[in-house]
């Protein structure tokens, strides 16, 4: 009996001690890049020391390889014409996302509409404009006009490819999926509005909760979430637009691929929850220029994708679309 209890002692103190000494906290990284605030939240028991350096390589390959601000990138070359580019692994992986989904919406989300964005005025190191000649440009727009072969690129004269819609989205993914490589299987990522909760938070024992900004009101929350092993995407025209002093009209940086228009819709904003960050930032954009109709038919008809719409309706109300799957997610 003595032994007995010396074996429960000893054991208690070992539960006590490793209970001790593997306590979970909360910590926290933020920082600007890709050209937007980024903030990673997570649980463990120790920081995680390399954790600048991991970003700091992911950001900085993105950004070698898609961004359209930096001249010297891979995407920035072939736009000039450069046939040479053998792309990288980041580039293969946003092309071929970006054709499943161009495919699946129909041609709404298209990477090559950039080349309209960029001549209202609303890309890259441009000036305003509020009157294009669209017709002169659409011929240059089509995503099934690129191709990627082996790792090289074939991209006609004069077309623009732009990933921006779905980069930032990828970027939340890379930064997952490297915590997940050290052992931080509990984090929420947040890459400009775009974002992924891996695990819960173990801090409060819960889902992660995080909050939808109001497109009419953007200071404010319009809806608060729990998240688990999801991502969330959410695009609007609350924040880059122009007004034409001539006609007042609202000139938008989400373009309509399929006609070239950049006049606002009756859509203020979407926010879509998918498997994945890219999926998610892809869809959500695509929403913007979609009909109504179309996207809530593709959410319904896609069991892996849920979403919320702000619209107006035919009397110029304000009103919310929200899928059965969203709807559970929402808390007060």
């Amino acid at each position: 009996m003595r032994v007995s209890r010396r074996l429960i002692s000893f054991l208690f103190f070992v539960s006590f001690l490793f209970s001790c000494t593997n306590t979970y906290n909360s910590y926290s990284y933020s920082g600007y890049a890709l050209g937007t605030k980024f903030t990673i939240i997570y649980n463990s028991v120790k920081p995680l020391k390399n954790l600048e350096s991991i970003t700091d390589s992911i950001f900085f390959d993105l950004n070698k390889s898609l961004s359209t601000y930096i001249p010297s990138s891979d995407i920035s070359k072939i736009n000039k014409g450069n046939n040479l580019i053998e792309v990288d692994d980041n580039f293969i992986n946003v092309f071929n996302k970006s054709k499943l989904i161009w495919n699946n919406t129909q041609g709404y989300f298209d990477p090559t509409a950039g080349i309209l964005t960029n001549a209202y005025g609303l890309g890259p190191n441009t000036i305003p404009k509020y009157s294009v000649n669209v017709d002169s440009i659409m011929s240059f727009i089509g995503f099934e006009k690129v191709s990627l072969n082996n790792r090289s690129v074939e991209l006609n004269k004069g077309m623009y490819l732009d990933f921006n819609a779905i980069a930032k989205g990828y970027c939340v993914d890379l930064l997952s999926k490297s915590l997940k490589a050290n052992n931080i299987s509990n984090h929420l990522i947040e890459i400009g509005g775009e974002m992924y909760a891996s695990g819960i938070n173990i801090i409060t024992n819960s889902r992660w909760k995080v909050g939808i900004s109001d497109p009419l009101i953007p200071e404010n929350t319009k809806q608060k979430i729990f998240l688990k092993n999801k991502a969330l995407a959410s695009s609007g025209n609350y924040r880059k637009f122009l007004i034409d002093p001539q006609t007042g009209v609202r000139i938008v940086h989400t373009i309509n691929p399929n006609n070239g228009s950049a006049n606002q819709t009756n859509v203020f904003a979407t926010s879509v929850i998918a498997n994945n960050c890219m999926t998610a930032d892809a869809y959500a954009t695509a929403f913007m220029a979609m009909p109504l109709d179309k996207s809530i038919s593709l959410i319904n008809e896609n069991k892996s994708l849920d979403g919320m719409i702000i619209y107006s309706d035919s009397n110029n109300k304000i009103q919310t679309y929200y899928s059965s799957g969203f709807k559970k997610l929402i808390f007060d």
